[in-house]
């Protein structure tokens, strides 16, 4: 990856609901989501949808004009299929896309045209794979098109498409009948023989990778005794003998293999190859290899002596000891599922039942979620385009505090949605806070602060160099006004710098920078100090110079990892927060990442750590895990409850409290807001977005273990708060819901009673200490 040093002399990743345009006229359409014509005619209008056409089956409105409306077969949209669309006038079509429970979908290509859709996006070099290039004569979609014939007669330019996407419908043209497979969810890291992830550092080309094994199944046994080889190559380095499969995955079972560069970023990867015999040959990978004296100049890149971008350390790096998948492994399960719900819920994340269960008997969870949080998102444009195209019901002067909560809640796992936790924590800090709550702040002054963090992590810049552009920007010098209060704070919340003697230093320093109250803006005078002050070892004498040195400064990691220890073990000795902020400083950290990621797996944290959940580590995975729907007024809800039980976003000058507001007041609006609009709120008009809560598809019949009442209890528990009930509990709750509650909810044959047990029960876990905590996991 090459970065690009811009803006430093200014200062400067599970399924969501879909949005697509259709333009007046005619639309080639695919999506995964079985919408019924019903359904589109609500949302597009009876009068305004003419037409809808399939390779077979068709809607056409002058047929239902004409009387002759038999002649329709058309009934909803089916998987893999693609459909024009026409429209009288443009409008949009809101759909949710279909979660893929299964490995794989199969759709059978008959000899000549077919109009498809991908239910997964499918690159064109796996389509020529899979289909045969002979085979392939043509794609065409709305814009892009691959033509054989192109190739063949010299026009190779002229063939545009690079992969079939998951929102397109493409006519496919092929000369005989084919099987075109779609694989879902390769993000499961392959396991050897001995249940360890197939994880391998290579020097390929004079320069360091890691190349990783995805697939999106579990060996039927954590070990083996032997093992199945996959090899091919990577630039030409052969690559037989380094990796090893576990010899118990099925045949036919999928796999992929990505090579990651020094950021963890990937560079490229192999087609799916599926498992036939041994060895799998997943071919050549090949990709462009940046040379090592520009990737060097890059890493090494500073502006006045401070390192600009940050060089990634391994969890095996880490001073503070990180959990293991062997150590996770020899929990028991009981605290399997509590640590992964810690986790997870630590990163604000969740998910469903059956999936977390997958991905805590794989046997490589810990390596899996860490893994997931290095590979990029591919749901970022989707996820902005939802926020800004759903029309939510956001508060004017708070809106752009709702929009990051709903972008943490609707993102999905990966690198940048790490990097958006990661600013959102940094931003309820001391060191971070825009100050929402001061008057010289306006509402834009929090996505400058927020975005700025968001977009230098992105990119991998050092925490030297983000402090340094946040502390020289408008946005600091409205929370800390003049330049013996902005040095004062400067020096103590960074560097834990206490002594009064260096605060009149700073301000001689800073003499020339001030806020001018009438517009509200930083401005750096020219009666700029030329007498040097002594501070940090060095001496400064201008504002930049004071700064500069400032995070540069020996004290500067360990004020920062201060601050952060400070919020995850608030509840633990001085002693023992002193004695990990060393072992994280000894390790050398230069990004905010790798100071995060120490604190949450951490075994100090997973294992030995109890302490009170802010409201979003409880809300939102609990959301994740129930199949939650947001209504468009939901983020305006809980920004507002947020600020009265005194847990606001983004808002106070010194940051949010690093001990969770637990006051009568205050825990009872978390409790009332978790009870009532998360947990307690089902969803019952699908239509209706101002219609809220938990979806039916989080209680469904086809769940395993949920045909009695006692299942479906069991089911709730081990979804929200990550454990069984106990038998007291469930004979209580049981018999209330059968006996004793406003209907007899004992058939659970029907989503009625279904829905009345779901209900009971999570009224009961509301009120339940372990909803609001993190419990210390003891064998």
């Amino acid at each position: 990856m090459k970065k690009i040093l811009i803006g430093i002399v200014f200062l400067l990743n599970f399924s969501f609901a879909e949005t697509i345009t259709l333009q007046k006229g005619w639309n080639l359409v695919g999506i995964n989501a079985p919408l019924s014509l019903e359904e589109l005619k609500t949302q597009i209008g009876l009068e305004n949808l003419l037409v809808i056409q399939g390779k077979t089956k068709t809607y056409q409105k002058h047929y239902v004009d004409n009387g002759t409306a038999f002649l329709n077969d058309f009934e909803a949209f089916e998987t893999g299929k693609g459909y024009w669309v026409q429209v009288d006038s443009a409008t949009t079509l809101n759909y949710t896309e279909v979660e893929n429970q299964t490995s794989s979908y199969t759709k059978v290509l008959e000899e000549g045209w077919n109009l498809i859709n991908a239910p997964v996006e499918i690159t064109l070099s796996e389509l020529i794979a899979q289909i045969g290039e002979e085979n392939l004569l043509l794609i065409q979609g709305a814009n892009q098109t691959y033509q054989r014939a192109y190739a063949l007669g010299g026009n190779a330019q002229l063939n545009d498409l690079k992969s079939l996407s998951s929102t397109g419908a493409y006519w496919v043209q092929v000369a005989s009948s084919v099987d075109l497979e779609f694989v879902f969810n390769m993000d499961k890291l392959a396991v050897d023989n001995l249940g360890n992830a197939l994880v391998k550092n290579m020097e390929i080309d004079g320069q360091d990778y890691t190349v990783k094994v995805y697939t999106n199944v579990i060996p039927s046994e954590e070990t083996s005794f032997s093992t199945i080889a996959i090899s091919g190559t990577i630039n030409g380095v052969n690559t037989t003998s380094t990796f090893k499969l576990n010899a118990t995955y099925a045949l036919t079972s999928n796999f992929m293999v990505k090579v990651f560069n020094a950021q963890n970023e990937e560079v490229a990867k192999s087609n799916h190859v599926k498992y036939l015999t041994s060895p799998i040959n997943f071919a050549a990978i090949t990709f462009e290899v940046e040379s090592s004296d520009e990737v060097e100049e890059v890493r090494n890149a500073q502006f006045q002596g401070v390192n600009v971008f940050s060089t990634a350390l391994s969890f095996n790096d880490y001073g503070l000891e990180s959990m293991s998948d062997s150590d996770f492994n020899d929990l028991s399960i009981e605290n399997k599922r509590l640590l992964a719900s810690k986790l997870l819920s630590v990163l604000f994340y969740g998910l469903p039942k059956t999936d977390l269960d997958i991905l805590i008997n794989s046997g490589t969870f810990i390596s899996t979620i860490q893994a997931k949080l290095a590979t990029p998102n591919t749901d970022l444009k989707s996820t902005e385009e939802n926020i800004e195209d759903k029309d939510y019901n956001w508060s004017e002067r708070n809106e752009n505090r709702e929009k990051i909560l709903a972008r943490l809640f609707k993102l999905g796992i990966g690198k940048e949605y790490f990097n958006r936790w990661a600013a959102y924590v940094l931003t309820q800090n001391i060191m971070f806070s825009p100050a929402n709550e001061l008057e010289t702040v306006d509402a834009s002054e929090i996505l400058n602060v927020y975005n700025r963090l968001v977009m230098l992590m992105d990119d991998d810049y050092s925490i030297q160099m983000i402090t340094y552009l946040h502390m020289t920007s408008d946005d600091n010098w409205k929370r800390f006004r003049s330049p013996e209060d902005n040095g004062r704070e400067m020096l103590e919340i960074f560097l834990l710098d206490f002594d009064d003697a260096h605060v009149p230093k700073a301000g001689i320093a800073l003499q020339n920078w001030r806020l001018n109250r009438s517009d509200n803006e930083l401005v750096i005078g020219l009666n700029q100090n030329d007498v040097p002050q002594e501070l940090f070892g060095t001496t400064v004498t201008t504002g930049f110079d004071f700064y500069r040195e400032l995070v540069k400064s020996d004290d500067f990691t360990k004020g920062v990892t201060s601050r952060l220890v400070e919020r995850y073990f608030s509840e633990r000795s001085a002693a023992k927060k002193a004695e990990m902020i060393t072992l994280i400083v000894d390790s050398n950290p230069d990004s905010f990442k790798d100071i995060l990621l120490q604190i949450v797996f951490s075994k100090e944290f997973l294992l030995h750590t109890s302490k009170v959940k802010t409201i979003e580590e409880a809300t939102f995975p609990i959301m994740k895990a129930i199949s939650f729907f947001d209504r468009l007024n939901f983020f305006p809800y809980l920004r507002e409850y947020m600020d009265n039980m005194h847990q606001s976003p983004l808002s106070y000058k010194l940051g949010r409290d690093n001990s969770v507001p637990v006051d009568t007041l205050s825990f009872a609006y978390y409790y009332y807001f978790l009870r009532q609009y998360v947990m307690t709120d089902t969803q019952s008009n699908v239509l209706n977005e101002w219609d809220g809560g938990w979806k039916l598809e989080f209680i469904d019949k086809s769940i395993a273990n949920t045909s009695t009442v006692k299942g479906l209890i069991n089911h709730v528990f081990l979804s929200v708060v990550a454990r069984e009930a106990t038998q007291e509990e469930l004979l209580l709750l049981s018999n209330y819901a059968i006996n004793e509650a406003r209907g007899t909810y004992d058939d659970m044959n029907t989503y009625n009673d279904r829905e009345g047990v779901t209900q009971i029960v999570m009224e009961y876990l509301s009120r339940l200490t372990e909803i609001y905590t993190f419990k210390k996991i003891e064998e």
